[in-house]
This record gives C-alpha cells, sequence and structure tokens, in this order.
C-alpha cells in the first residue's frame, strides 16, 4: 500500500513538473508573439544614464584581453570598463598592462561594504574609459563590491571576464530601466566555444561538433531561455547569469551589494543575524536578496529577463569541468534558497515568494533527488515484476520524443522572432540551414537519455557537498574564445 502512495506521489511530482514546463513554452510563445522586432528601445528615453561594467577577473590570460577590447566596442554613448584583478596567479595584469597601457591613478579607495584592500587603481593610457584594480585574491563577489565602490554611474553591469557582449547589449538592457524602471535586467546567454572573434567581436559562429558542447547549448536555448523569460513575465525570475546583469547602482547598494563573509551592510547583517554568510553563486543570492528587499520596502520595479542582449560565454569542454561546474551552481542554488528560507511559500513576499521560490525549491533544488528516488522506483517495480518493460520502453520513448518536440518548437519561434530584430540573435542561434535544426533537434532527443543523467549525477554531487558544507569554488580553466577544447 505505501509503495503505491509512493508511486502516486511521484507522478504527481513528475507529472507537475512536465505541466509547469509545458505553461513555461505557451508563455514564452506567448510574450514572442505580442512582441514586436524591437519589443525594447535601444535608443533610451531622457538621456543615456551612465553605465559602469564590473569584470572580475581571476587567471583570466586565456581570455581577458578580448573580453574587454570587446567591451570597449560596445555602441553606448557613456560607459566605464572596471576589471578587478583578484590576485590573479597567471598573467592576468601583464596583459592588460601591455595591451591596453596601464599606468598607474592616484584614487582614494573609499570602502561602502567591506572588502579586501586595494593594492593599487590602473587608468589605460589608450583608452581612459578602462580602468584596471589590483588586489589580493578574495572571491568574486568581494571583487564586485570593489567595483561598486569605485564607479559612480548609476548602472552597473556584471560580466565574467571570460564573456563577449554584443555591440548594442547596454542599450538594450539600458532600455528596461527607462521604460520599465526595471531593478535589475539580464539577457541571453550562448557558449562562445567554437566562434569566431576579431578585435573583440564575434564575427562568425556554428554549431560546435563536440556533442558536450552541443548539449549544454541546447540546455542554454531551451531550459535558461523559455524557463527566464516565463518567469520573468510572471514577475517570479530568481536566477539572472552573472555572466551578463544589470542592476541599479543605488538600489544594489540598498540591499548590500554582493553577498561575502566580509560584507558588512546593516541589511545583510539583519536578515543574517549578525552571522558571517557566504555562496559560491552570488549572482543568484543577489537577486534574490533583491526581491527580498524590494517587496520588504514596498517598491514595484520589476526584475526582468530580455532575450534580445547577447552574451557569448565559455563553457566547459569537458565532462570532469562539466561536473565542477554543475556541482558549484548546485551548492550556490541551495545556500541562496536557504539563506532567504524566510521567503518560502510566503504570500508577503508575492509572486517571488509563491511562485519564484516554490518553483526553486520543488523542482530545482531538490529535482535531483526525486528524479533519482523516480528512478529507483522504476527499478524495482520492474525488477519485482510490478510493471511491464513495454511500459517503462514507452514511457522513455515519450521522454525523448517530448525533448525533440519541445526543442523544435523553441527554435522555430526563436529564430523567426530574432530574424526580424537582430541578426546577433541569429548568429547566436547558430544554425542557417534545415541540416543545422535537424542536428539540434537530434541532440535535443539525445539530450533526456544522455545528458540528462551525467547533469543530475552532477548536481546530486552538488547536494552531497552542500550537505557537509563544502565551499570550494572548482574553477575551470578556459582555452579562449574559438576553442572547443579548453
Amino acid at each position: 500500500m505505501l509503495l503505491w502512495v509512493a508511486v502516486d506521489l511521484l507522478a504527481i511530482y513528475f507529472g507537475l513538473d512536465v505541466l509547469i514546463n509545458l505553461l513555461f513554452l505557451v508563455i514564452f510563445l506567448w510574450v514572442f508573439r505580442r512582441s514586436r522586432s524591437e519589443p525594447v528601445p535601444t535608443v533610451v528615453p531622457g538621456g543615456d544614464p551612465g553605465i559602469a561594467v564590473l569584470v572580475p577577473a581571476f587567471d583570466e590570460a586565456a581570455t581577458v584581453v578580448e573580453s574587454v577590447r570587446s567591451l570597449l566596442a560596445l555602441d553606448y554613448p557613456r560607459f566605464e570598463v572596471i576589471v578587478i584583478n583578484d590576485g590573479s596567479r597567471d598573467s592576468t595584469l601583464a596583459k592588460l598592462r601591455q595591451a591596453f597601457e596601464l599606468r598607474t591613478e592616484a584614487t582614494e579607495y573609499f570602502d561602502l561594504l567591506g572588502t579586501a584592500p586595494v593594492r593599487a587603481v590602473f587608468r589605460s593610457a589608450s583608452d581612459r574609459r578602462l580602468r584596471v584594480v589590483d588586489k589580493p585574491n578574495s572571491g568574486k563577489a568581494d571583487s564586485l563590491n570593489v567595483g561598486l565602490a569605485l564607479t559612480a554611474m548609476p548602472l552597473v553591469v556584471t560580466i565574467d571576464s571570460d564573456s563577449l557582449l554584443a555591440s548594442s547589449a547596454l542599450s538594450r538592457l539600458a532600455g528596461l530601466f527607462r521604460g520599465r524602471n526595471a531593478a535589475a535586467a539580464g539577457g541571453l546567454i550562448t557558449a562562445a566555444n567554437g566562434a569566431r572573434v576579431k578585435d573583440g567581436q564575434v564575427t562568425a559562429a556554428q554549431l560546435p561538433r563536440r556533442a558536450l558542447l552541443m548539449f549544454q547549448l541546447i540546455e542554454y536555448l531551451v531550459s535558461y531561455t523559455v524557463g527566464r523569460i516565463a518567469l520573468s513575465a510572471a514577475g517570479s525570475l530568481m536566477v539572472l547569469s552573472g555572466a551578463f546583469t544589470m542592476f541599479d547602482r543605488e538600489l544594489l547598494l540598498a540591499c548590500g551589494g554582493f553577498l561575502t563573509r566580509r560584507n558588512r551592510h546593516q541589511y545583510i547583517r539583519r536578515i543574517s543575524r549578525g552571522r558571517p554568510a557566504g555562496t559560491v553563486c552570488e549572482d543568484m543570492e543577489v537577486i534574490v536578496r533583491l526581491h527580498r528587499y524590494l517587496k520588504e520596502n514596498r517598491l514595484r520595479r520589476p526584475i526582468v529577463f530580455d532575450p534580445w542582449p547577447v552574451a557569448w560565454t565559455e563553457v566547459p569542454a569537458r565532462l570532469g569541468q562539466l561536473a565542477r561546474q554543475r556541482n558549484r551552481w548546485q551548492r550556490g542554488l541551495l545556500e541562496s534558497l536557504f539563506f532567504h528560507r524566510a521567503m518560502w511559500f510566503e504570500p508577503g513576499y508575492g509572486a517571488a515568494g509563491l511562485l519564484g521560490m516554490a518553483y526553486q525549491v520543488v523542482f530545482v533544488a531538490f529535482a535531483p533527488v526525486m528524479q533519482l528516488l523516480g528512478l529507483g522506483l522504476l527499478v524495482w517495480l520492474a525488477a519485482a515484476g510490478e510493471v511491464s518493460p513495454w511500459w517503462l520502453a514507452g514511457v522513455l520513448v515519450a521522454a525523448v520524443l517530448a525533448g525533440g518536440v519541445i526543442t523544435a518548437l523553441v527554435t522555430t519561434a526563436v529564430e523567426r522572432r530574432f530574424a526580424r530584430s537582430s541578426a546577433v540573435n541569429v548568429e547566436a542561434m547558430r544554425y542557417r540551414s534545415f541540416g543545422d535544426w535537424l542536428r539540434l533537434v537530434g541532440y535535443s532527443m539525445a539530450s533526456g537519455p544522455v545528458y540528462g543523467p551525467l547533469r543530475t549525477a552532477f548536481q546530486l554531487w552538488g547536494i552531497w557537498d552542500w550537505a557537509r558544507g563544502q565551499k570550494s569554488w572548482y574553477k575551470f580553466e578556459r582555452g579562449g574564445f574559438g576553442s572547443e577544447t579548453s
């Protein structure tokens, strides 16, 4: 009796998961159908607010110069780039010195949040918009807090030092702050592996040859894009990528900046009850905390995802690198959710608490455990002769076909809408022919039985490490833009 109750509960869980993802797909298609070729104005009405692009860099010698060149080539009237060298052990700082003619600048640093000391600040002699900060290694979140304290620009963008932005990316996101009074906004992330880069700009991109990169490209396209558009439309988006997110600087400082154990901001101290706290995924935690701050202070400012501005970022090309990355993401998710557990299913936090946090807790954070339980139960039932092998085969085939159909719908919808608005996004989509599209769909059908179990295993490893208090960053080595074998 208890066995079949467990089967029924798991069936309800997975049924709800499927229904939620189908709902996400419907919302995604609805948003794209409603949108016009230019859903957000690239010219910001009322003047262009200044933007500071913050680039933490730790051992990023392979990509940092191309990334900075890309940033300096952005099409926006008033911005600065601040690279924070986080105690790199390689030639990151030396390469920046050589490429951009850095000169020491007499700048007094005022610590606003509680950060590691700043050793030196440099200004580029070849482009005055570039500053480079040198400091001891203290983590990405601490480096971002240093950048927040150094700039006076009203908007700040966080970006990884291995990322490249489309030239219009800043204008697109800045439009959301003027047009919708956004608190934070993020753009589309796609894999840079295999892309051709010249003078900091992606000049050509094609589908990766390696299966692991293809699986990740599909994951970014389907899971992240569709889910974030849907959750953004529902006002419950709890995750934006640290590889490309824009914030209102004043609001970000008001809620405490980025979470570190050094951070002494009064809001951080209040919600942590005076205990030092940190996370290995500062990009998720800060979005959850921003939702919390907005609701507690009754500020009606949305946190949105816009798929038109594009950032290319290098993704893991080796299985071990991917395993360590997904381990860290899962630990960071759990750290963020439990740090803000006061928001779980809490009506006072609106859609963020009732939908956003509920979805992250039930269908993301602990989904790997449910998948393991479900698989184990099915295997046990099959071994005990309680279910037919043909039934199990039918379930597997249905799951594989569902993945292929969803990817086919998503790629078709995105390609049609992007083709009308931005050649950059078509480039990010990678496919230019019916054969490329079939290859995407074919890999998506293989993603469930091949890539899905691997990802679940890495996430389970992350849950185990979180449970035993592991805090390692697990950084993977970059191969440089254009490489598929980092």
